[in-house]
């Protein structure tokens, strides 16, 4: 259901940017189509902004992105035992 109203959003040209957090984890375990996405990204309307947020991306996701970013653990809360918050980490 989110990712069909997601394609939605792209597709609308009604938004200027549609964020799709984590979006790999669902690509990589086949819960999304990798060829579905890469379709609906290639297809947006030309103001309409896609980020794409997760680890491991697929070269495809690579491949179609304008921006690749690559994040990197420097301190962590979780190194004091200071476990996730709700609202913040979730």
């Amino acid at each position: 259901v989110a990712w069909a109203h997601a394609k939605e959003c792209i597709a609308s040209g009604e938004y200027q940017l549609v964020v799709l957090d984590e979006v790999t984890y669902p690509a990589n375990w086949g819960w999304i189509s990798k060829e579905e996405l890469v379709t609906a990204v290639n297809g947006r309307p030309e103001k309409t902004n896609v980020v794409m947020t997760g680890r491991d991306a697929p070269p495809e996701f690579v491949e179609i992105a304008d921006t690749v970013t690559e994040m990197r653990n420097v301190k962590h809360a979780y190194e004091k035992g200071i476990f996730a918050k709700k609202g913040i980490d979730y």
